[in-house]
């Protein structure tokens, strides 16, 4: 065995009759934080088997997690809480006999169960298959790596079926995605997946749940392009949040809400020899005529060096065009550029605008680039009452008048003025015999209680300091305060893009006070709440994972890593969203903070861990 932990003498010497013990047993009593081997990890397998969450899998290293885990299980059994392996422990976990190796895989009873990250070939394969079936986004697909983005698709998986979570496929697990010897075979579904019955010559006709590759993403990326939410983005997998947005599609359009993909909805999305010929690149849409920019009006059809230099300009923002600069302009460029304007507050048209072009330094320079917003992230206006669309602290405190009148208000005391709010003016309004409106009038802030201010807030007494760039490089960003985001939401963040994978960090010293975690219909993905104890907080969504040892209640340092670049919620491409709660209150503009640690450039990873 390969640890043995200096206390194993003495423990060893105090049970009662040491020669009966097990040879295993005795090899394991006395393990603790700071021991790592496969020890280590039979204990974790077990602890995994026994239904007892183990963070970061059974990885061989006895960490705080794999020491919580420990303690967990053995206040579940009625035994001392130390947080060590001793004989009671030991046997309970069912460890008192045999080698480490068989006890790693006694909860594996086929050659699925038991795979973890850093595994590969053609059983991760299979996994992923079985978990984008299932609905689960898996970034990268079904690409037969098991990363940190497979291990969040896992435990997802695990949370969303009441499986004990650990990012590790155990046998209830391999069960429940119905993998294991008897269902081994890649899934039946061809990458291409065309329906056998259909004579039909266009190859996406008969896309449907279960299949893969580029048509599959090209797909995603013209239901993305129609204004429909793909839960995933353009993963290029096809599994039941990509139906799911086939078939609103469809209905919204009047065709057969099938979730598959047929001769009509090819026709009209379009997609393949079923759709017009698109226009070439000199049909400049009507919006574009009168640019004298060249490369205003790009869209699907174009080619050429112009299309090339956007490709190239795109890629330099950090976003993947799938393909390279080919100088062909389709649904991957189509994709890429739909993402871009997505984080610019752009309308996402796929089609290259004139503050598109200004941004991206293409062609004549574009006037309506946007400007740095102010540093309160707030609009000034006029003393009175808060307005739609406004988020500022008059709009907190309208809502938490409302609340205390017994009105609910969805979303709390946010003080972000959208739908929610105006539904619940509209509410108090009716209760109390008032012109119903969703806005705030004289009479209702009369009725209220509510007195006029200015929509800036006196100079905070709270200052914003990040001490620390939120993400490794090479990214983008842009000013994407307030921009529409869909059903009278506005953009309370701003979007960084960076590939998927690269390191999170802490930007200040203080506590993680909360985690989202990725599940369908959720906008955020995994995230986490960064708090200081003044109660400013910092939000970072859509992140593919934790690091390891990231929790409610870790102490964290500036520059820490603290979780990795992702694509999960609603998001079109990999980016982290980021936002700044100065007090606790509502959200401020964190464009500018950001701007002024601006290291998008530094690639180079900063491992840091003063938590672990």
């Amino acid at each position: 065995m390969s640890v043995v932990c200096t206390s194993l003498a003495g423990a060893a010497s105090a049970a009662p009759a040491p020669l009966q013990t097990p040879l295993l047993q005795q090899s394991l009593v006395g393990l603790r934080q700071g021991a790592q081997g496969d020890d280590v990890k039979a204990v974790q397998n077990a602890l995994i088997a026994a239904g007892i969450r183990v963070v970061g899998g059974a990885d061989g290293a006895f960490g705080p997690a794999t020491r919580s885990a420990l303690i967990d299980f053995q206040s579940k059994n009625g035994l001392e809480q130390s947080g060590e392996v001793d004989d009671a422990t030991a046997s309970a976990l069912g460890l008192a006999g045999g080698n480490a190796a068989a006890a790693e895989t006694a909860a594996a009873p086929s050659s699925v169960s038991g795979l973890q990250q850093g595994a590969s070939g053609e059983e991760v394969k299979d996994l992923q298959r079985k978990l984008s079936e299932s609905g689960v986004f898996v970034p990268g697909g079904a690409d037969g790596s098991f990363g940190p983005g497979t291990a969040t698709a896992v435990s997802n998986f695990q949370r969303w079926n009441g499986l004990t979570i650990s990012g590790v496929v155990d046998a209830a697990t391999a069960g429940a995605l119905g993998l294991g010897a008897a269902s081994s075979a890649p899934a039946a579904a061809p990458a291409t997946a065309t329906a056998a019955a259909t004579t039909d010559t266009n190859p996406y006709v008969g896309l449907k749940l279960g299949a893969g590759g580029a048509l599959v993403k090209d797909l995603q990326s013209a239901l993305i392009g129609a204004g429909v939410n793909v839960r995933g983005g353009a993963d290029g997998s096809f599994g039941n949040a990509t139906k799911s947005a086939l078939a609103s599609y469809q209905q919204a359009n009047g065709l057969t809400a099938s979730g598959e993909v047929d001769s009509a909805t090819a026709g009209k999305l379009p997609l393949g020899s079923t759709a017009a010929t698109p226009a070439p690149a000199a049909a400049t849409p009507a919006p574009a005529a009168t640019s004298d920019n060249k490369y205003v009006g790009l869209s699907v059809g174009a080619q050429g060096s112009k299309v090339k230099e956007l490709q190239v300009a795109l890629q330099g923002t950090g976003l993947v065009v799938r393909g390279g600069a080919d100088g062909s302009f389709g649904n991957a460029t189509k994709t890429a550029l739909i993402a871009f304007q997505s984080v610019n507050g752009i309308e996402q048209t796929g089609v290259l605008t004139e503050k598109g072009a200004g941004i991206l330094a293409l062609g004549a320079p574009a006037a309506s680039a946007a400007a740095p917003a102010q540093a309160t992230g707030l609009a000034s206006t006029a003393e009175g009452f808060a307005q739609k669309g406004e988020s500022s602290e008059r709009v907190r405190l309208t809502q938490q008048l409302l609340i205390d009148w017994g009105i609910s208000v969805s979303g709390g005391a946010d003080g972000s003025f959208g739908n929610a709010t105006a539904a619940a003016i509209s509410g108090f309004q009716k209760a109390h015999g008032l012109a119903v409106s969703g806005t705030i009038t004289q009479a209702t802030a009369d009725k209220m209680g509510l007195s006029p201010s200015s929509a800036t807030p006196a100079p905070p007494e709270l200052s914003i300091v990040l001490k620390r760039f939120p993400l490794q490089g090479q990214c983008y960003f842009g000013n994407t305060w307030h921009a529409p985001r869909g059903n009278g939401r506005l953009h309370k963040g701003v979007d960084l893009i960076a590939e998927e994978g690269k390191l999170l960090y802490a930007v200040t010293d203080g506590t993680i006070t909360k985690q989202y975690w990725d599940q369908p219909g959720k906008l955020s993905g995994n995230g986490l709440r960064l708090a200081e104890d003044n109660g400013t907080y910092y939000t970072y969504l859509h992140m593919s994972d934790f690091a390891p040892g990231i929790e409610v209640g870790v102490k964290v340092k500036a520059g820490d890593v603290i979780g990795f670049v992702g694509n999960t919620g609603s998001s079109a491409t990999s980016h982290l969203h980021f936002e700044i709660h100065p007090g606790g209150g509502a959200a401020v503009n964190p464009y500018p903070y950001v701007q002024a640690v601006d290291d998008c450039g530094n690639t180079t990873p900063q491992y840091q861990s003063s938590f672990a």
